[in-house]
Parts: C-alpha cells; sequence; structure tokens
C-alpha cells in the first residue's frame, strides 16, 4: 500500500493509485479483523488458562505489551491514512501509510516473539511455581 502510494507520488501514474486505494480497503479488513482476534486472544489468556499467566505472565507480558503499543501506533495511523485522503498533504499521507506498514511488522515480531516462547522455552527455569531465570 505505501510502496504503491510511493510510487503514484513518484511517476503520477493513476495504476499506482489505483493499486494503493485497492489495497488500503483490504488493509483495513485485515486489520479490523486482527482487533477483534487479538481482542479475544486476551481474554482467552487470562480467563482459559490463568495458571500459565500466573506463572509465565512476567515473560510473555513484555512482548504482548510492546505488540499493544505497535497496535495503538497502527490503529490511530491507519485511521489517519484511510480518512486523509483529501484532508492532508500527498507527503503526510504517504507517511502515515509508512507508519502504517512499520507499526504493522513490530505487532507482527512482537506476537511471534510470545508465541515463540510459549512453543520452545528457553532461558528459563519452570518447575512447582513461577518461572524463574536461569
Amino acid at each position: 500500500m505505501a510502496v504503491a502510494e510511493g510510487l503514484y507520488l513518484r511517476t503520477r501514474q493513476p495504476v499506482y493509485l489505483e493499486l494503493c486505494k485497492r489495497w488500503a480497503r483490504g488493509t483495513a479488513i485485515l486489520f479490523a479483523v486482527g482487533a477483534v482476534s487479538g481482542t479475544v486472544l486476551s481474554f482467552e489468556l487470562g480467563l482459559l488458562w490463568p495458571g500459565f499467566m500466573e506463572n509465565a505472565g512476567a515473560i510473555i507480558g513484555m512482548p504482548f505489551s510492546l505488540e499493544g503499543f505497535a497496535f495503538f501506533a497502527e490503529a490511530i495511523f491507519i485511521g489517519v491514512y484511510l480518512y486523509g485522503w483529501n484532508r492532508l498533504s500527498p507527503g503526510a499521507h504517504w507517511l502515515s501509510g509508512l507508519i502504517v506498514a512499520i507499526s504493522g511488522i513490530f505487532s507482527g515480531v512482537f506476537v511471534v516473539t510470545a508465541n515463540a516462547w510459549m512453543n520452545a522455552p528457553a532461558g528459563f527455569k519452570a518447575g512447582g511455581g513461577p518461572v524463574h531465570r536461569n
């Protein structure tokens, strides 16, 4: 989306603008689905696995809280991007799209980091209580 808009700003070829607007709609739909599923996930961790969260929450809490910051940045700037077509300068609009892409990448990295530790915990000792560092 941001690459297509950057190409449009550079070349002024309308095909890039059309491509950018179509990808923006798809991005908005995927963002909405991700926001709903992420909200459900956070409740699931606390309600369905309270023992796990009591023992390992301090470890996976950090990547999930950082993901929250990235998510809110993404949410703010996707709103700016979607509603700013005729309200922002072309450069500011493109920059808001870049921030959506960057914060989306960071969100993915933080979620995968927490998931990776849950699937292959390393660097900590588990046994009969809270997880401790080695």
